[in-house]
């Protein structure tokens, strides 16, 4: 099914930029949040921006490589779009390894069809139990009821330490909700990637 582009988020947007190849260390979330922020100055003043996870990488040997398919996209204001294309041509020093960023794109956010996913949620908590009570709490503060499935355990090495979290996918959602949650995410730490979500095919089991 697709979505008019009305139906498209009036709030936020992905803006993605292609990438060159690179080889990165496998926790590299910090270092690209440090060095995104650095490029793009106002990035902090705005509470609900995030930087997703890098796509597109194969990994091996604890490292990720960034092909020509590897994209990085970041989950910005509508208002903060056209400042973010400053980041095109520039090179992102990763605690030593570099990343020179391509051309963008705006990629708008559409509703799900009932189900979204993030990678890595964090709400302050590693287990699981009390992490499903947290994320409930959250979600029925605004209002959404719906059906969680959590999927392995992650967590990102930072300067201040470590952050931990679930996979988490949601699903039961009506079209306007998924919307709902794709602009506002879940928990901390948008900047490293956590609590951001996108759209997801089917309920499957998540984090494999």
């Amino acid at each position: 099914m697709n979505y008019s582009p009305g139906e498209a988020s009036a709030l936020m947007v992905d803006v993605v930029f292609s990438l060159e190849e690179a080889t990165l260390v496998e926790d590299h979330a910090d270092a690209l949040s440090l060095a995104v922020r650095r490029a793009l100055p106002w990035f902090d003043d705005e509470p609900e921006a995030g930087i997703l996870p890098l796509s597109g990488l194969a990994h091996g040997n604890g490292q990720s490589y960034v092909g020509r398919r590897s994209r990085l996209a970041l989950r910005l204001p509508i208002h903060r779009s056209a400042s973010a294309d400053s980041l095109a041509g520039v090179r992102l020093d990763l605690d030593g390894a570099w990343l020179a960023v391509g051309a963008s794109s705006i990629r708008p956010l559409l509703p799900a069809r009932g189900v979204v996913y993030s990678h890595l949620v964090s709400v302050g908590t590693d287990d699981e139990i009390d992490f499903i009570a947290r994320c409930k709490a959250l979600l029925a503060e605004r209002g959404l009821k719906p059906q969680l499935i959590t999927g392995k355990a992650g967590q990102l090495h930072t300067a201040q330490g470590l952050v931990r979290g679930f996979s988490l996918m949601l699903h039961g959602l009506a079209a306007a909700e998924s919307l709902a949650m794709q602009e506002a995410g879940l928990g901390a730490h948008r900047a490293l990637g956590c609590g951001i979500f996108i759209p997801h095919k089917s309920v499957v089991a998540v984090g494999a």
